[in-house]
């Protein structure tokens, strides 16, 4: 008992030096490369009205403005990235709900979330893994789907747990290659850290009938 308390604690300072790290370097980021982007937005857009309006003058500084603002966009990404995660201050459920409802506040989307099972810890980095690829499958029904609406499912089992992501898009082609059902829509890397815990991950979908992503983690004993 005392050494599974002191792996405890030793797992919680690392995940507490993580964080904290994460945290360092979303503020460097957000200080230097965004600030620097903004900068150089601003420097531009002062720049134009005093420059001749031709187009081997306005053409590289337009390509220089979208240039930055892309950028800009990715350091603001970066560091969103970065920032706690809603599982270092919630359960995996609770988290769910709330990147469920952020998503449908920003996206419109009618989203439902239903949590099956009696719910029990899962190894941390399991939970980082289905709570990311939430985030992933709506970032696709997003891109991709035309969705009006979205279920959610997690069913804890005695040996295993399933999530369930459900939209009633336009689905997939059925004629589309593996490649591109699976790696085109975004799974690979997906696939890659679910098999890190022996799971699985299954797309399902029909040309106008909506896809349904399946993630499964199996269970040895309870944390």
């Amino acid at each position: 008992e005392l050494q599974a308390t002191q792996a405890e604690l030793a797992a919680s300072e690392r995940r507490a030096g993580v964080l904290a790290e994460r945290q360092r370097l979303a503020q460097e980021i957000h200080d230097t490369l965004a600030q620097g982007f903004i900068s150089i937005i601003m420097h531009l857009e002062t720049a134009v009205p005093h420059l001749p309006d031709t187009p081997n003058i306005t053409r590289p500084i337009t390509q220089a403005q979208q240039s930055a603002r892309d950028s800009l966009a990715q350091a603001r990404r970066v560091v969103q990235d970065l920032r706690p995660e809603p599982l270092e201050e919630a359960t995996l459920p609770d988290a769910i709900q709330q990147v469920a409802a952020k998503w449908k506040k920003h996206g419109g989307v009618e989203t439902a979330v239903s949590i099956t099972g009696d719910a029990y810890p899962l190894p941390p980095d399991a939970e980082v893994t289905l709570l990311r690829a939430i985030q992933e499958a709506l970032a696709n029904i997003r891109k991709h789907a035309a969705a009006n609406e979205v279920r959610i499912t997690l069913s804890y089992m005695a040996d295993m747990v399933v999530l369930d992501v459900q939209d009633n898009g336009v689905g997939l082609e059925t004629n589309q290659s593996p490649t591109e059902r699976n790696g085109g829509y975004g799974l690979t890397a997906m696939r890659e850290r679910v098999a890190q815990f022996n799971g699985s991950v299954l797309l399902e979908s029909e040309l106008d009938e909506g896809t349904t992503l399946v993630v499964t983690i199996p269970v040895i004993g309870k944390q």
